[in-house]
């Protein structure tokens, strides 16, 4: 037995395998052809003598393992290839191989083999065969290879040329790699760096590649840990590092190597309120000086119905239609920022506008900040990103909801209502407005008339993220619309008069919306309203980006490196 279980397991089938046609197919002595036990005539004529050892279909298993994917065409190209010595095995080895366990399909006549299960075959066979296999594949490659599959050809290139040229390879997939850590994708993230995994026996002389593929990998899947640990292990020069010949800026994005751990509750719909559960997730802390931080919480990539539901109570019309959107990750703020963070960037080299040191009615250094326009929230997070190297922005309103809700359906994270013991808003009848101090079934409460310090409740959602109802309006990036008709579906900031990405840079924002007086999104609620205003799918949007009110804050997102 060996110590690892994947390794193992792929022993186990391989040698299920071998046994299951070790005596349905042998070969003959005196003739050198292959007989089904089944049937007197011959499946396959083979006229080159064989060894009474030879199996023929675990010989053909050893050679089907080197290409990164398979098709019927290929194996029977691969059977026919005038390899020295050839391959003597009958046609129906090519059904019976992609149909047994060793293979899984992955689209229409498009198979593959698990990772272990192709190292271990591959151990069959010698550095000549495989340098012959190289030849073959890259042969097929150029000539016969036909595929749908977004850089499937790409990859079985590499494959082949990593036995043959492994250095070159390993630089054209470098290259390849600082291209994605640049401009990436997830899933190119974690498509590319298991190719590279697979490649580990010939690329072994270059693990600085094998490194930064797996570190890719684990930032992918979120083990930002591990990611940190690998990213830390290659040999550096200020911010990149050459690997493989190839000089590589690595991500200038945070990899949070911490996590934290918090408390969620739920209230039904009376308002009682569960008992807590623990979660923890991911986030990195930001030092802005002055012995103050920001701490920025993971939100994961998703999709979510945004809008309130038909039937929810008291909701309005520029709520719906209710529509699916997909958001990409991204790093969100564990609390609206605070008047001692605002204070920390308000003393940072002007961009565009002037901060004032504290503007808050209420003051307190960890109450949120408040009488803060658009463009003040813009000017915040652009001296932030200034001073960071990083990209820090207003959240656009789909990202907002998103992380907001964090996986629930329901008016509010928390359940069917709320309750003034977990949240800040009027718990008490507005009579002039006609506005109730209690949702649905649940209780009035207490009206509180100032805003609390943040995270003073001491639960957040399933995201880790504190005060999302109440307590202070938030500024978010998109200009008003009286609907969701037409809204983008990908978490995009929602504005039909730009095209490029202006909302991602905040300092060239700031010149390009100066004379832009349309009305900015405002979400959450605040201690001054109502709870039907405090909903996870309320909009406010009947505020000029120059405006200021002692009950609007907003709280900053970091943009991840990657789509």
């Amino acid at each position: 037995m060996v110590n690892d279980p994947k390794q193992q397991e792929a022993i186990n089938r391989i040698e299920a395998f071998r046994k299951r046609f070790q005596d349905l197919r042998t070969p003959t002595k005196e003739t050198g052809f292959f007989y089904e036990n089944s049937s007197s005539q011959p499946a396959d004529l083979v006229k080159n003598p064989v060894s009474e050892s030879y199996e023929p279909d675990l010989e053909f298993a050893r050679h089907a393992a080197f290409p990164l994917a398979l098709t019927p065409d290929l194996l029977y190209r691969l059977r026919d290839y005038p390899f020295q010595p050839r391959l003597q095995v009958p046609w129906i080895a090519v059904a019976d191989l992609l149909l047994s366990d060793l293979c899984s399909q992955v689209d229409r006549e498009l198979y593959e083999m698990d990772i272990a299960v192709r190292q271990e075959l591959l151990k069959g066979l010698s550095q000549e065969r495989l340098c012959e296999l190289s030849q073959f594949l890259l042969k097929y490659v150029r000539r016969n290879f036909q595929s749908n599959i977004t850089g499937l050809k790409q990859a079985q290139y590499w494959t082949a040329l990593a036995y043959v040229e492994p250095g070159k390879a390993a630089a054209e997939l470098t290259q390849t790699l600082s291209k994605l850590l640049q401009q990436p994708n997830l899933a190119q993230w974690l498509q590319k760096a298991s190719l590279v995994e697979t490649l580990a026996e010939p690329l072994r002389n270059f693990q600085p590649l094998l490194t930064l593929a797996e570190a890719m990998k684990q930032t992918a899947r979120g083990n930002y840990t591990q990611a940190t640990e690998l990213f830390d292990e290659l040999p550096k020069t200020g911010k990149s590092a050459v690997v493989a010949g190839v000089r590589v800026n690595l991500p200038t994005h945070p990899v949070p190597a911490k996590t934290f751990s918090f408390e969620t509750v739920s209230v039904n719909p009376q308002g009682k309120i569960s008992e807590p559960q623990t979660k923890e997730t991911a986030y990195f802390t930001e030092d802005l000086g002055a012995k103050t931080t920001l701490e920025m919480v993971y939100i994961p990539r998703g999709r979510f119905m945004m809008g309130a539901p038909e039937q929810e109570a008291e909701s309005y019309d520029n709520q719906k239609p209710q529509h699916q959107v997909s958001v990409k990750p991204f790093f969100m703020g564990k609390y609206p920022i605070t008047q001692a963070q605002w204070q920390a960037v308000a003393k940072l080299p002007k961009i565009h506008y002037d901060l004032k040191s504290n503007p808050s009615y209420f003051k307190g250094e960890n109450r949120p900040v408040e009488q803060v326009s658009w463009y003040q929230a813009i000017e915040f997070c652009a001296r932030l990103s200034q001073k960071t190297g990083k990209t820090y922005r207003l959240p656009s309103e789909a990202e907002w909801e998103y992380a907001c809700r964090a996986g629930t359906t329901t008016p509010f994270h928390f359940g069917e209502t709320i309750t003034t013991d977990l949240v800040n808003y009027r718990g008490t009848d507005d009579k002039d407005n006609k506005w109730s101090g209690s949702y649905g079934q649940g209780p009035k409460g207490i009206y509180r008339q100032e805003t609390t310090p943040v995270g003073s409740f001491g639960v957040a959602n399933a995201f880790g993220l504190y005060d999302m109802h109440g307590n202070v309006w938030e500024w978010c990036a998109d200009p008003w619309h009286d609907g969701y008709q037409g809204a983008p579906i990908d978490g995009t900031v929602w504005d039909e008069t730009c095209n490029d990405n202006r909302y991602q840079n905040y300092i060239d924002l700031l010149v390009n919306t100066i004379d832009d007086n349309r009305s900015r999104l405002l979400r959450a609620g605040s201690w001054s309203i109502n709870p039907r205003n405090c909903r996870s799918a309320i909009r406010n949007g009947y505020i000029a980006p120059d405006d200021s009110y002692l009950n609007i804050g907003f709280r900053v997102v970091c943009v991840i490196a990657w789509t």
